[in-house]
């Protein structure tokens, strides 16, 4: 090993680590400062509570686009994760439980949510030493991530919370709905395609009408890019 880059990743660090030790090629002109890179997008980022949007940016070489889909990406998987860590430690399991605390300190670290990742860094320690006031930094961290969690999907227009009951329901038309499902389930079916945009377009289309928790079991398949998962459960929604 010559050097180390810790995370989260700072691309200026990381290339000018990388440039220190490469002596493979002649020295390259110095690009745009990172900070000043911009990848056209249709996607808007508003002002979220607790996301350092410059910092999360920089990370992702200003993708707005890729940037949005982690943090959804983060709001989608972890949402639960004070309750995954909870039940590891009821069970005995303090090597899972640091190991999701830690999978948080990184990603959120990654993303610009500073204060998630240092609240998730100040419940690791605890729970590798096996100290008794672990219970007390649980709470205080499940105090921070829900909020955040909800922050997220308000401002990107991801709440989960179900539709209400109403005109929808007697308005629906099945045969209308399972064609606008056409296009996304080609989509997939050619693993092609924006996830989160294709997630999107589903919950608009199944809007009211389908169980929350199907519809999350699908957006975690396309988080995950597992088209052929996401498929076969868009088929049985339809169905």
């Amino acid at each position: 090993m010559n050097d180390h880059v810790s995370k989260p990743i700072d691309p200026d660090t990381m290339f000018a680590t990388l440039a220190r030790w490469d002596k493979l090629r002649p020295t390259q002109p110095p690009g745009p400062p990172i900070e000043n890179v911009e990848v056209a997008s249709s996607q808007s980022l508003p002002d979220i509570e607790g996301v350092d949007l410059r910092d999360g940016l920089k990370r992702v070489a200003g993708n707005r686009r890729l940037y949005r889909d982690l943090l959804l990406r983060f709001a989608a998987k972890h949402g639960d994760a004070s309750l995954q860590v909870s039940a590891a430690l009821k069970s005995g399991d303090r090597k899972l439980a640091e190991r999701i605390a830690h999978t948080i300190k990184g990603v959120a670290g990654a993303i610009g949510i500073m204060r998630i990742q240092f609240a998730a860094e100040k419940l690791e320690t605890p729970i590798r030493n096996g100290d008794a006031g672990v219970s007390a930094i649980l709470q205080d961290f499940t105090a921070l991530l829900r909020p955040q969690i909800e922050a997220i999907e308000q401002a990107l227009g991801t709440s989960t919370t179900p539709a209400p009951e109403g005109d929808p329901k007697r308005s629906f038309d099945p045969v209308a709905t399972s064609l606008e499902a056409v296009r996304p389930g080609r989509l997939l079916e050619a693993s092609d395609g924006d996830s989160q945009e294709t997630f999107r377009t589903l919950q608009s289309v199944f809007a009211g009408q389908v169980e929350p928790g199907r519809l999350d079991a699908l957006g975690a398949d396309l988080s995950e890019v597992d088209f052929a998962g996401a498929l076969l459960k868009l088929l049985e929604i339809v169905h």
